[in-house]
């Protein structure tokens, strides 16, 4: 092999050991910067050494033709071209591939909406770019439409909008949502699955706890059940452990809160909970309440639970499909707005209108 391929791979490899030195001992944001930083350079590279790079290729795939021609003893023209396109076709489309993949998993995410969780904002079969940067150097903020891996079956992705953070207090009552105590007046929301409990939303360095109510052992060797499928179906839809181990409470320094269903998929942690053991995990983490704003009709953190950052791959940006309505997701701010704007000039022609008519009265009076 060239110089020039060892050097690559030398290069490659250094990168490799600095991400992986990085993602261990520096913060996320100085990781993520870097990370990007390479990613987007090897982007820039691809671009400007486009010609020379083909080159490379096209001189590859005839050394690689070549080699199967004189090994098959394959005479025939037309075979070589064939076999010479089939080459081609499988090079381009599999970088095509490739470079979508790392396009749509680091920079914009391409979703379609499976369900009407967020109607009227979104609608189901809506397609959408997702920004896939932000949330590696900032935070998730109150409003925004997010897309998540949810903590149930832990491989669906999930897109709701963040109406709880870190360290609040959350409550709906009379269908208002109340956080620390305070009413908002973002839309209307059910209580549906919280019903009239307060929650708080863990942080990172809280302790949380996980009580069993009892052994469960015991109780599913005496009703003959297998254990281990039970362990595996909680594995696979985390959920159902309410099923399994009824009255299974979640505490966050010693307040009962929502589900923290990411530890159940833990191995570990799901063996001390069938034998009634309580677990404690300072968190390392912050976690955040996700709703839909499709009230009734979403399947949110009202039902199971938080959700953690590290699950957040990116918010929601633009709807592109269907192209009559494509176009940028609106925040519910500027809806307000735009709604405000609309009151007050319907308000002002009315004071004009009736303004309008006491003057003609007026005047017929006069005459």
């Amino acid at each position: 092999m060239s110089t020039k391929f060892w050097n690559c791979a030398a290069i490659f490899l250094i990168v490799v050991t600095l991400l992986i030195v990085l993602k261990f001992f520096a913060t996320k944001t100085i990781f993520y910067g870097v990370f990007y930083f390479f990613l987007t350079l090897f982007f820039i590279y691809i671009f400007v050494k486009e010609k020379d790079l083909a080159k490379i290729s096209d001189a590859r795939r005839e050394k690689y033709v070549s080699k199967i021609v004189k090994k098959y003893d394959i005479k025939n023209e037309n075979k070589i071209k064939n076999i010479k396109k089939v080459f081609y076709y499988i090079e381009t489309i599999g970088t095509a591939l490739i470079l979508v993949v790392i396009i749509q998993r680091f920079y914009i995410g391409n979703f379609k909406i499976p369900t009407g969780s967020m109607i009227p904002t979104i609608q189901i079969g809506d397609r959408v770019f997702a920004d896939m940067v932000s949330y590696k150097f900032t935070t998730p903020k109150r409003n925004s439409i997010v897309v998540f891996k949810e903590p149930i079956q832990n491989k669906v992705l999930y897109n709701k909008r963040i109406m709880g953070l870190p360290g609040e207090k959350v409550k709906i009552e009379d269908d208002i949502l109340y956080v620390n105590g305070e009413a908002t007046n973002f839309r209307r929301y059910s209580n549906l699955g919280i019903g009239d409990r307060e929650w708080i939303i863990p942080k990172k360095n809280d302790k949380l706890e996980i009580i069993p109510e009892e052994n469960y052992n015991e109780t599913y060797k005496s009703a003959s059940f297998n254990i281990g499928e039970i362990q595996k179906e909680l594995k696979t839809n985390s959920l159902s452990i309410f099923t399994f181990m009824p009255n299974l409470k979640f505490t966050v320094n010693g307040e009962e809160t929502a589900p923290v269903l990411d530890f159940v998929h833990d191995k570990n942690i799901l063996k001390k909970l069938i034998a009634g053991e309580t677990v404690e995990v300072i968190l390392d983490e912050d976690y955040y309440f996700a709703l839909g704003d499709n009230t009734d009709n979403s399947f949110d953190s009202r039902y199971w639970g938080f959700v953690k950052e590290s699950r957040i791959r990116g918010r929601a940006l633009v709807r592109f499909w269907p192209l009559n309505r494509i176009g940028l997701i609106k925040e519910p701010q500027q809806n307000e707005v735009i709604n405000t704007l609309v009151q007050t000039i319907k308000n002002l022609k009315v004071n004009i209108d009736k303004k309008f008519l006491e003057k003609t009265n007026d005047n017929k009076i006069n005459k």
